[in-house]
């Protein structure tokens, strides 16, 4: 794993300053693991690197739904397993079809699948005095 960037935010403007950044490094094919505890800004995050590809979809949480794609110049498929307990869960889904070269994959709570990507970006999420701290790395063969 290899780290390529920090970022803090003390405002939702330094958060969509931070996927400006996020968004204009990603590329169709990639996936982006989103560790944080709730509440930390995953879904923000994805809804401002969104708002930067301007997708005509408005992002949502998909908390309940398990997934939710988002049309735009660059597609967004966007994972929440949250709610999932086992491995056999999310194959029931059919997840490895979403992942492909037409768009970019946000996983919240990706616990469960990290194990099974041969390359992805990893954001992890601190909260620390009232500003949230991003740590982006990068795994994959070339790393």
């Amino acid at each position: 794993m290899k780290q390529i960037m920090t970022y803090t935010s003390c405002a939702p403007q330094d958060t969509e300053k931070f996927a400006g950044e996020l968004a204009g490094l990603l590329k169709a094919g990639d996936v982006v693991l989103l560790y944080g505890d709730l509440g930390s800004g995953k879904t923000f995050l994805v809804k401002a690197v969104c708002k930067h590809w301007q997708c005509p979809d408005e992002p949502s949480s998909p908390t309940f739904t398990i997934i939710n794609h988002y049309r735009g110049p660059l597609p967004v498929n966007h994972f929440d397993f949250y709610r999932l307990n086992s491995v056999e869960e999310l194959d029931q889904l059919g997840w490895e079809e979403w992942i492909n070269e037409t768009s970019v994959t946000f996983i919240e709570w990706p616990q469960l699948i990290e194990n099974q990507l041969d390359s992805y970006y990893k954001i992890s999420i601190e909260m620390k005095d009232n500003c949230r701290h991003f740590i982006l790395s990068k795994s994959g063969k070339n790393e």
